[in-house]
């Protein structure tokens, strides 16, 4: 390692030992831990003091006096800008306007203790621009389901993911009465409504479980082995949103008025994009979740035409003509 890279190292090495510390280093000890004289040590931490400031000195019995750095001595050299401070906390209105209450508060303590890390001075700079940029961006309201979940239920699940524990749910679905199920955590998945991504022990494929409806989460002392290609990241690719189907070829056709605007999308990471030369593009992807892609493509109106496969265009059809029979028939009659 060249001289320099050395130097920077042992530098960063000094600031670790001194602010992880809280009893404090002799100049002996620095000495014998780097293997240098007692002046080598002096010089390092006078350069410690240039770019962190003055260290401070613990009281102590022996004769020897004790150093150690103040509290998040990086502050002062990696200050937070208040456009990173305002953002946590943008993030964590966000969160907590789609009812995720856990998530939000866990962002909103990271964002007081960075605030708490701060140089005095920088926080006193920073803090007025905050407050600046936090009246001056806010969440656009948008239509969706607003969630309510059990105190701490993100965290057990977490704690189950984290210790490959089995995960006994007591879940109430849409009919019928709350029952008790024992299953494999693999993830959790957040899109209108937040999931768990779970596999049951007796049943051989993940399904999703909403988070809305599991009553009570508890981690048992059961622990699993995860099962071959059941990481979160490949079983969500297999889908549409988060509706676990076989997957199936799609191709859409975009009208050329909504070309522009559909090449910006990402309906799904698998696509590919095929601009035609009379102005149309050519959608492909591969996923399942016919269901919650009918409903999408409804949004897009006349501008897209489903070419296949014939099964979600038959979805989309019995979607529009409900809706046809619904306010078609209300239309009427109001003329």
């Amino acid at each position: 390692m060249p001289e320099r890279h050395e130097k920077l190292a042992d530098g960063l090495r000094l600031v670790l030992l001194l602010s992880g510390s809280r009893a404090g280093r002799t100049l002996n000890e620095l000495a014998q831990e780097f293997g240098v004289g007692r002046r080598t040590i002096e010089r390092m931490i006078a350069a410690i003091r240039e770019v962190c400031g003055d260290l401070e000195q613990v009281p102590s019995s022996e004769a020897q006096k004790r150093w150690r750095l103040p509290p998040s001595p990086l502050a002062r050299v990696l200050p937070l800008s208040a456009a990173e401070v305002a953002e946590l906390d943008l993030a964590a209105r966000r969160l907590a306007a789609e009812g995720l209450a856990e998530r939000a508060a866990l962002l909103r303590g990271t964002a007081e203790k960075l605030r708490a890390a701060m140089d005095a001075q920088a926080l006193r700079r920073a803090e007025p621009d905050v407050e600046t940029l936090l009246a001056n961006e806010g969440i656009a309201m948008r239509p969706g389901p607003r969630v309510r979940l059990p105190e701490a239920l993100i965290g057990t699940i977490r704690r189950a993911i984290l210790a490959c524990r089995l995960l006994r749910l007591r879940y109430g679905a849409a009919r019928g009465n709350p029952r008790e199920h024992l299953v494999e955590p693999y993830g959790l998945l957040y899109g209108q409504r937040p999931y768990l991504l779970a596999a049951r022990c007796d049943k051989p494929d993940a399904a999703v479980w909403r988070l809305d409806r599991i009553l009570g989460a508890e981690v048992t002392e059961q622990p699993f082995a995860p099962r071959p290609g059941f990481e979160l990241a490949k079983l969500a690719a297999q889908s549409f949103g988060v509706w676990r189907e076989p997957p199936v070829q799609v191709t859409l056709r975009f009208a050329p008025e909504a070309a522009r605007e559909a090449a910006n999308w990402l309906f799904h990471p698998t696509q590919t994009l095929e601009p035609q030369r009379d102005g149309t593009l050519l959608v492909r992807f591969t996923a399942g979740g016919l269901e919650e892609m009918a409903f999408h493509l409804a949004t897009w109106g006349e501008a897209v035409e489903v070419l296949s496969p014939d099964a979600l265009r038959e979805r989309l059809a019995a979607l529009g003509a409900a809706l046809l029979r619904r306010h078609g028939t209300v239309a009427a009659a109001e003329a």
